[in-house]
């Protein structure tokens, strides 16, 4: 289950048992120790090391005979929800969220196999324009899992969305894969943009999932007036020489 990476095993564990806190895997408290050493299959003492070194910081207290309980004030400094998009508007004008629809849908063909999901699969289908004041500077279609958000029943343009669904729901997107392709306007979006068919746009497609891989959103966003500005750090691990890239949005 584990390849040594130079760190202590109670601290990997540790490391595990964190992200998972941090993406709400776990209610209010942990599993037993002896139920983790039995999925991590390691001695109850090395569970407990880990234990002890989130306690450290914070993150988690025991009470005795009850269990150990994770800290949600320590939990809400630790986690930063994905933003909606990587985006940034040219504009300094702030960029307001509009909602035209939120319904319950079914997969078609495309969705199913981004969402690797059965055709006709339970989605929830929002839609949304991005404001500049009075202009439209962006349009999305977000298909959500229905079966993990079925009971999505209000949207507010004012919060992020996956603040909204983490606060909803208890989980929001924790990975996402994002494709950014430069595209032509068409006549439906030339409409609800308000600019001539023809016009240049970026096209964001997000594909976003949990630790688990069970994907949760699948989004196409349009925009103009915007840019993508990012700061990349890449490394090999000298493990099993894969890279591993980090993307940060450059300021």
């Amino acid at each position: 289950m584990f390849e040594s990476d130079g760190l202590p095993l109670y601290l990997r564990i540790k490391g595990i048992i964190l992200q998972r806190i941090i993406t709400f895997t776990y209610d209010d408290k942990l599993p037993g120790e002896l139920l983790l050493a039995d999925e991590f299959k390691v001695a109850r003492g090395t569970i407990k090391q880990a234990i002890d070194s989130l306690a450290s910081i914070g993150m988690v207290h025991r009470e005795q005979g009850k269990g150990t309980f994770i800290n949600r004030d320590a939990l809400h400094k630790h986690y930063t929800d994905l933003p909606d998009v990587l985006l940034s508007f040219n504009s300094a004008i702030p960029v307001e969220v509009e909602i035209l629809s939120l319904l319950s849908t079914m997969a078609d063909q495309e969705v199913a196999e981004r969402m690797h999901l059965d055709l006709g699969h339970q989605l929830m289908r929002l839609e949304r324009l991005f404001m500049q004041g009075e202009k439209v500077v962006g349009h999305s279609i977000t298909h959500l899992n229905g079966r993990v958000y079925n009971d999505l029943s209000h949207v507010d343009g004012g919060s992020p969305l996956y603040e909204q669904l983490r606060e909803t729901f208890g989980y929001s997107p924790t990975k996402a894969t994002e494709r950014y392709l430069p595209v032509i306007c068409d006549a439906k979006l030339a409409s609800l943009l308000n600019i001539e068919q023809g016009s240049a746009l970026f096209k964001v497609e997000r594909t976003a999932s949990n630790l688990d891989d069970v994907v949760l959103e699948y989004s196409i966003t349009h925009t103009q007036d915007a840019a993508l500005s990012l700061q990349i750090v890449a490394n090999q691990s000298v493990v099993n020489q894969q890279w591993n890239c980090t993307l940060n949005k450059a300021r």
